[in-house]
C-alpha cells in the first residue's frame, strides 16, 4: 500500500520550506510515498484570530491516518502552537519527527544555530575588530533566537567583550520593529558598531534604517544576520550571515522518519549544523563578485514583474467573477466557471472544498461562525487531470475527495480558508513549489481569504434586505401580508397566473360587527378577533395562495383557481374551522366573518386592486342579506 507523510510548516518561510520539501522529496519519492504539505501563514505580526485560523489548517487531518509527520516545529511562528502539535502526536503514537525545537515523546531533528553564530561573530572580532555590538533578537521565548543570542555572548566573552543588556533588543521578528530600534541605536552618544541580528529579515530592515539615517553598511556599520535567504545574497549590501541548509535538513529528516516507520531507526535524534557565509554587509566580499548574483536578480525581476501583473489580473477577475454575489447556488456556478477556464494556480490537480457547516454560516449569518472543522466537507470545485468535477459532499477524513493512490508521487498542500479565527474551508494545490517559493499561494490565499469574507457581507446584506422586505411587506399584528405586501407578492402571482391562462380566485373576508366588539370588550380583544380570523385564513387557504390583511377588520386570500368549486371547498371549510376555534376559546361576544369572492378573467385587463374593489361589494351585499338585526359595522 502506498504512504503517506504528513508535512507541518510555515509559508513565510518560503525559501527554506521550498528546499526542505526538495530533500524530503530526494528520499521519498524513491518510494512512492505521497507527501501532504499542512501550511500555515501565521505570523507573529498578525493578530492573533487571524493566526488562530491560518493554525487551523494543522487540526483538519487526522494524523493517525498518516505512517509519519516531520513538523516544522521551529518555523511556526508560535510558541504555543509546535508544542500543541507535539503533545497531541506524541499521545497518538504517530510516527514523528520535529525539526528545530525538541519535545518529549517524539524525535528530534535538531539545526545547531550555535556553531555558525559563534564563528561569525569571531570573525567580527578578529577581522573587523567590534567592540560595542548590538544584538536584534527575535521574541523573548524563540528557542533559535536564543541559541544565537547565547552564542554570540559566548564568542564575544572569549575576547574579553561584553554585550551590553542596553544593546539587547527584541523585535518579535517584525521588519518595521527592527528598522525603528536601529534608527534609534544610531542616534546614542555611544552607537554600536555592529548590528548582530537573529535572521537575515532584521538584518535587512537594519540596513534599511540605517541608509535612511543616511549611514552606509558596512562603511558606517557593519551588519549580519542569520539564515541566508535569497535577499541576503541580492540586497545592496548582500548580507554577511548563517546558512542553514534546508534540502539537507529536509533530507536527514525524511530518511530519520523512514528509518523510524520501518522500526531499523538507532536514534532519537540528530544535529545538523550550519555554515558562517561572508558578504558584503562586514566588507568581506567584493562588490564584483556580489554583482553577479544581483544581475540575475534583476533579470528575474522583470520576469516576475510581469507575472505580479498577471495575477492581480486573475485576483480582479477571480473577485468580479466568483464572489460579486449573494446566493450560494451563484456563488457556486461562478466558481466552476472560473476554474473550468482558469489555470494559474489550480495546476493539473486542484480542490476547493467548503466546510459543510460553514457553509451554512456563509449563507446564514445569524448561525455562529465556526471556529474548528466539522466532519463533513463538500468539494465545490475539483480539478485532476483537466477534467474539472463537482464531487459534493464527502467526510472529511478523506481530506481530498476520490483520493488515490497515484503511480508517481505528488506533494498535495492544504492552506486554510478563513476570516480571521472563522473557518470557511481549504485549498489544495498539488506539486505547488514553485508557489510556495515566489509567495503566489500566499498572495492567492490572502485574497481567496478576502474574497470569501466579502460575500458572505454579501449574503449577510442579502439576508438583512429579505428580512427588512419581509418586515415591510408584513403586518405585525396578524403575520400576513399587508397592503405592500400584497403589491409586492399578490400582483405578480396574478399576472403570472393570466399568462398562463390560468383565473385567479378574490376572497375578501370582514369581520362581523367588530366595532360593537371594540366598544364593548376592549381593543385587546378586538386585536384577539383579528389574529384568530388571521391565523384561519394561513391554516385554510390552498397552496400557492397570498394571505393579506387589506384593513382593521378586512382580509383578503387570492391564488391560482382551476374551478369554482377550489373557492367555494376554501370558503367551506374556513367558516368550519372559524367555529370550532370560536368555540374553543369560549368568548363571551360571537364572532363571525361575511365573505365574498370573484373569479379573474385572464383576458380582462382589469387589475387586482379592481377585482378586489369587486369582492368587496360581493361581500358587502351578503354582509346586508344575512344580518339585517342589530348593529351593522363593515
Amino acid at each position: 500500500m502506498k504512504r503517506k507523510i504528513a508535512v507541518l510548516a510555515n509559508g513565510w518561510n518560503n525559501i527554506s520550506i521550498s528546499q526542505a520539501l526538495k530533500g524530503i522529496r530526494s528520499e521519498t519519492d524513491n518510494l512512492n510515498i505521497d507527501l501532504f504539505l499542512f501550511l500555515s501563514y501565521a505570523a507573529f505580526s498578525q493578530t492573533a484570530a487571524r493566526n488562530k485560523g491560518e493554525d487551523a489548517i494543522f487540526d483538519l487531518p487526522d494524523y493517525s491516518d498518516f505512517d509519519g509527520v516531520i513538523l516544522f516545529s521551529n518555523m511556526l511562528n508560535s510558541e504555543s502552537t509546535p508544542e500543541r502539535l507535539a503533545k497531541k502526536l506524541a499521545e497518538k503514537h504517530v510516527n514523528t519527527v520535529s525539526v528545530g525545537i525538541p519535545f518529549e515523546g517524539i524525535d528530534y531533528v535538531g539545526i545547531d544555530n550555535f556553531s555558525g553564530m559563534n564563528d561569525m561573530v569571531k570573525h567580527l572580532v578578529k577581522k573587523h575588530h567590534i567592540k560595542n555590538p548590538a544584538f536584534f533578537a527575535g521574541t523573548r521565548e524563540h528557542i533559535d533566537s536564543n541559541e544565537r543570542l547565547i552564542a554570540t555572548r559566548e564568542a564575544l566573552a572569549k575576547y574579553g567583550i561584553e554585550l551590553k543588556p542596553e544593546n539587547i533588543c527584541y523585535t518579535n521578528w517584525e521588519y518595521l520593529t527592527s528598522m525603528n530600534y536601529a534608527m534609534e541605536f544610531c542616534k546614542r552618544k555611544d552607537p554600536p558598531d555592529a548590528f548582530i541580528c537573529a535572521n537575515d529579515h532584521n538584518a535587512l530592515a537594519v540596513c534599511v534604517g540605517l541608509s535612511r539615517m543616511g549611514y552606509s553598511v558596512p562603511d558606517d556599520f557593519i551588519v549580519t544576520g542569520f539564515d541566508r535567504i535569497s535577499y541576503s545574497d541580492t540586497f545592496f549590501p548582500s548580507i554577511t550571515t548563517v546558512y542553514q541548509n534546508y534540502e539537507k535538513i529536509g533530507y536527514l529528516a525524511a530518511h530519520h522518519l523512514i528509518q523510524k516507520m520501518e522500526g531499523v531507526c538507532t536514534s532519537d535524534h540528530l544535529i545538523v549544523p550550519t555554515a558562517f557565509m561572508k558578504n558584503e554587509s562586514c566588507g568581506c566580499r567584493k562588490t564584483s563578485t556580489a554583482d553577479k548574483v544581483r544581475r540575475q536578480f534583476c533579470i528575474d525581476a522583470y520576469t516576475k514583474e510581469m507575472e505580479s501583473l498577471m495575477f492581480k489580473s486573475m485576483e480582479a477577475d477571480m473577485t468580479t467573477e466568483i464572489f460579486a454575489c449573494a446566493s450560494f447556488e451563484t456563488f457556486k456556478e461562478n466558481l466552476y466557471k472560473f476554474y473550468s477556464s482558469n489555470r494559474s494556480l489550480r495546476g493539473d490537480e486542484f480542490y476547493f472544498v467548503i466546510d459543510n457547516g460553514a457553509k451554512r454560516n456563509i449563507i446564514q449569518s445569524s448561525l455562529p461562525v465556526m471556529d474548528e472543522y466539522s466532519d463533513t466537507m463538500n468539494c465545490l470545485v475539483a480539478v485532476k487531470e483537466s477534467v474539472i468535477s463537482v464531487p459534493g459532499e464527502f467526510p472529511r477524513s478523506e481530506l481530498i475527495p476520490g483520493y488515490e493512490k497515484s503511480v508517481q508521487p505528488s506533494v498535495f498542500t492544504f492552506t486554510s480558508m478563513h476570516f480571521d479565527e472563522h473557518l470557511f474551508g481549504y485549498i489544495v494545490t498539488c506539486d505547488s513549489i514553485e508557489s510556495i517559493r515566489d509567495r503566489t499561494l500566499n498572495l492567492y490565499m490572502m485574497q481567496m481569504n478576502y474574497n470569501i469574507e466579502q460575500y458572505r457581507k454579501n449574503c449577510r446584506l442579502e439576508e438583512m434586505n429579505r428580512t427588512l422586505l419581509a418586515i415591510s411587506n408584513t403586518d405585525e399584528l396578524t403575520g400576513l401580508n399587508n397592503r405592500f405586501g400584497m403589491n409586492q407578492k399578490a400582483v405578480p402571482l396574478m399576472e403570472n397566473a393570466h399568462k398562463d391562462k390560468m383565473q385567479c380566485a378574490v376572497v375578501f373576508i370582514d369581520i362581523n360587527r367588530m366595532k360593537y366588539i371594540n366598544d364593548n370588550f376592549g381593543h385587546v380583544q378586538g386585536d384577539l378577533a383579528i389574529r384568530t380570523v388571521a391565523s384561519v385564513l394561513r391554516d385554510k387557504m390552498p397552496d400557492g395562495w397570498i394571505g393579506i390583511r387589506y384593513g382593521g377588520d378586512e382580509f383578503i386570500a387570492i391564488g391560482a383557481c382551476e374551478s369554482e368549486n377550489l373557492v367555494k371547498k376554501f370558503i367551506e371549510s374556513y367558516d368550519q374551522e372559524l367555529k370550532t376555534r370560536v368555540n374553543s376559546m369560549n368568548l363571551t361576544y360571537p364572532l363571525t366573518v361575511s365573505i365574498g369572492y370573484i373569479l379573474s378573467d385572464p383576458e380582462s385587463s382589469l387589475s387586482l386592486s379592481e377585482y378586489v374593489n369587486k369582492a368587496d361589494s360581493i361581500m358587502y351585499e351578503s354582509k346586508q342579506k344575512t344580518y339585517n338585526k342589530g348593529p351593522q359595522d363593515k
